[in-house]
């Protein structure tokens, strides 16, 4: 049960996490931001439910066919609960970092290409009790679009690894995990579209 606990947080993290999503272009002016919620499967407890908020605030209003287009931040943010908050403190942790690594998949009037983004999650202080944000920052990296017409980016699996930590920032005696995460069927997962010249 304690560790069923601590994997929530640890899926929730990957809001810190959860993956990492936006693109940039010729006009960086775009801003999106999608709430969804990902399934993450941890090999002791099975799949757990993680909710999470991609946002980004530069993303491209128009690209050009065949011109990559340029690197954009992003930013996914989620809320550890309570319980996962006293699990955490149950291991003996008091701080958590790791990184995401999500896939966007990237459709344009017929072709799809499917990217990897990656984000950090910086050592964040666990309290003793109560809920706490963690987030992770990251880029989506340069595309090159083939068609002229609309290019819509989606939310995509993702793969997390968080580590917990101790005072003294040696991991606990949990190590860093790894965890498969899935959109949740039945959802939206339109993050954002523009038009390719």
């Amino acid at each position: 049960m304690k560790t069923g606990l601590f994997a929530r947080a640890a899926a929730c993290v990957l809001v810190a996490g959860a993956l990492s999503v936006a693109t940039a272009g010729t006009s960086l002016a775009g801003t999106a931001q999608l709430n969804i919620t990902y399934s993450c499967n941890f090999s002791i407890i099975g799949a757990q439910d993680m909710p999470t908020t991609v946002s980004s605030s530069d993303l491209p209003d128009s690209a050009t066919a065949g011109v990559p287009t340029a690197p954009s931040n992003t930013t996914v943010k989620s809320t550890v609960s309570e319980d996962a908050t006293t699990t955490l403190f149950w291991l003996g942790a008091k701080s958590v970092d790791g990184t995401m690594t999500s896939q966007v998949p990237v459709t344009n009037e017929g072709a799809t290409q499917t990217l990897t983004s990656v984000s950090t999650i910086p050592n964040t202080p666990v309290p003793t009790s109560g809920t706490f944000d963690v987030t992770a920052t990251g880029t989506f990296p340069a595309m090159t679009l083939v068609n002229a017409g609309t290019a819509t980016i989606t939310l995509g699996s993702a793969e997390l690894k968080l580590t917990p930590r101790q005072a003294n920032g040696d991991p606990t005696w949990l190590g860093t995990i790894t965890v498969p995460c899935t959109v949740k069927a039945g959802q939206n997962t339109q993050f954002y579209s523009f038009p390719v010249a």
